[in-house]
């Protein structure tokens, strides 16, 4: 990795949807009725909770179903055809997505990360994801179901997910640095993986960025400066970033740090441990 004298990046001019991926409860509060709207709760293992009660008009993106293939070995990797599965929930190429969860910023930034990888651009987070919409007292419901009708004729940025390969050609040069969003017993190998049979440890050259760090203690995103700070610090001012997890989920919410602190070369290893940490593939382990 490159020295800390290296230039940071600019952050974003303005991180406020729609200018930037943060959407504020008020913004969405104002325009949840719009037409060209279309609102996404995500889920992973807490489907039947988000599905009973939720923002109104929003759908289920739940990443233990079709928001994942499920045929592939790995856990929440990419759907197939995704855009033809965004057309089923009515997302067109000049729609407007907000993504949000029970958690706060947990999962939604996985959904992001999707709709971008789609070639999606009208997109954002809910800052502080459905706790911060309860904490304002708005209208719940229980979920809508899709109706299909959209159209989406974007280009797709496939680029934007990795496998193992893209993470060892980044390990290789010193502007790149690869990012582990777990948390720090298990970056250290101290703490078990909840997947079993997975080995500890990490990837050999990687740094740690618990997701956890990405949000205050309101559960808010912090700010475009914060997010600077902390990841030209802990990359030792790398300028391409590669962000790793568990399976891919949790590696979205710093991504989506890096894009809000105005990095522009970010991308998410698909997979991620789950993968990497599969003695099968007998990779290298920190």
């Amino acid at each position: 990795m490159t020295s800390v004298s290296a230039p940071i990046p600019a952050p974003l001019a303005d991180a406020a949807f729609p200018q930037g991926p943060v959407v504020s409860v008020d913004w969405l509060a104002e325009h949840l009725h719009d037409d060209n709207l279309v609102v996404l709760a995500a889920s992973m293992g807490d489907a039947d909770v988000a599905r009973e009660r939720g923002i109104p008009g929003a759908f289920l993106a739940d990443l233990e179903a079709d928001f994942s293939d499920p045929t592939a070995a790995l856990p929440h990797t990419v759907p197939t055809n995704l855009q033809g599965l965004l057309e089923s929930y009515g997302i067109s190429t000049d729609t407007t997505v907000v993504v949000y969860d029970l958690h706060g910023l947990m999962v939604s930034p996985r959904v992001w990360w999707l709709l971008k990888v789609a070639g999606l651009e009208n997109i954002g987070v809910l800052n502080g994801g459905f706790p911060a919409w309860i904490q304002r007292g708005l209208d719940t419901t229980r979920l809508s179901t899709p109706t299909g009708g959209g159209r989406i004729d974007a280009e797709p940025q496939p680029g934007l997910l990795v496998g193992a390969d893209g993470v060892e050609r980044a390990l290789a040069r010193s502007s790149r640095a690869v990012v582990d969003a777990r948390s720090a017993g298990r970056f250290s190998g101290v703490d078990g993986e909840p997947r079993p049979g997975l080995r500890r440890g990490s990837i050999p050259g990687s740094v740690n960025v618990p997701f956890s760090e990405v949000a205050d203690s309101a559960g808010l995103v912090k700010s475009p400066e914060e997010l600077r700070g902390l990841l030209f610090t802990r990359t030792e001012g790398a300028k391409s970033l590669v962000f790793s997890c568990g399976s891919g989920v949790t590696a979205c919410v710093d991504a989506y740090a890096a894009v809000i602190a105005g990095y522009d070369d970010v991308v998410v290893y698909d997979g991620s441990w789950a993968d990497w940490g599969n003695p099968a593939n007998q990779k290298p382990i920190a």
